[in-house]
């Protein structure tokens, strides 16, 4: 199975906040409804090309620090949190992936109200809470009630290009990934930023072991996780859409980062 992004978690401790921030950087998230499940809300940033971005916040912030699944990061306003990719079966990728030796958490159903229906999915987790792996999802009901169509049409941004996913160790990440995806052998590359990169052909997930500075206290502080979110497009179009700032080349592809997101959401070039 190729690892293709559904969606990315963005989460932060209140939704109108994120959304806001989002709006100032030139987006327009779509409310997304209530996960009542879960003591969570969330807003929706959905690219042409159906992948998206999910602000994720709690309904009461006094809600148990338990609930949801990503609270750290919700509660530290930690941004992009987890990776989510498309799979016809969440029970089958589940097996698939524990005939691998892979720690599976799932699968579980969820449901969400919205505007367009009740939306109702399966998702599993893949690895233990330290683990660089997706999670995985299936629709219950159609796609378009859990995920509105894009209003992006025409945008200069046309999906989630590239996933940078920090990690303690890259050379254990890059096995797992190589074991459970049966992916060739990545390029590699450096960055002052987010320190020793693996990236797999033909693959929007790259592996990073951070030197000393943000992205390795990161690590640190919540384990392996998302350090950015990269959106392909062509950046000298997006620069006129959105605030961008930080021009570097990361795998010979331009990048650029959003302001007020620090290094955590950026553009790509296509």
């Amino acid at each position: 199975m190729r690892p293709v992004i559904d969606h990315v978690p963005f989460a932060g401790p209140d939704l109108d906040a994120l959304v806001e921030r989002f709006e100032n950087a030139g987006f327009a998230p779509q409310y997304g409804g209530e996960r009542t499940a879960t003591g969570t809300e969330s807003a929706m940033i959905v690219l042409p090309d159906g992948s998206a971005l999910e602000l994720l916040a709690p309904t009461n912030t006094d809600t148990n620090a338990d609930d949801g699944h990503w609270p750290d990061f919700t509660a530290a306003d930690a941004g992009p949190c987890a990776w989510g990719v498309d799979a016809g079966s969440v029970h089958s990728e589940l097996q698939r992936a524990i005939s691998h030796d892979v720690t599976v958490r799932g699968p579980l159903r969820e449901r969400r109200e919205t505007d367009r229906g009740v939306a109702e999915w399966d998702v599993g987790f893949l690895g233990g809470p330290d683990s660089p792996l997706p999670f995985v999802v299936s629709d219950r009901t159609p796609r378009e009630y859990r995920v509105p169509d894009s209003a992006l049409y025409g945008s200069p941004l046309s999906g989630v290009g590239r996933v940078v996913l920090a990690v303690d160790d890259l050379d254990d990440a890059v096995a797992r990934f190589t074991d459970l995806y049966r992916l060739p052998a990545p390029e590699r590359d450096h960055d002052g930023t987010f320190g020793a990169l693996a990236a797999f052909p033909g693959q929007d997930v790259v592996l990073c072991e951070p030197d000393e500075g943000p992205v390795r206290e990161r690590v640190e502080r919540f384990g392996a996780c998302p350090a950015t979110v990269l959106l392909t497009g062509d950046v000298s179009d997006a620069a006129a859409h959105h605030p961008l700032h930080g021009g570097r080349t990361l795998f010979g592809k331009r990048v650029r980062f959003v302001d007020g997101f620090d290094t955590r959401l950026g553009v790509v070039e296509r």
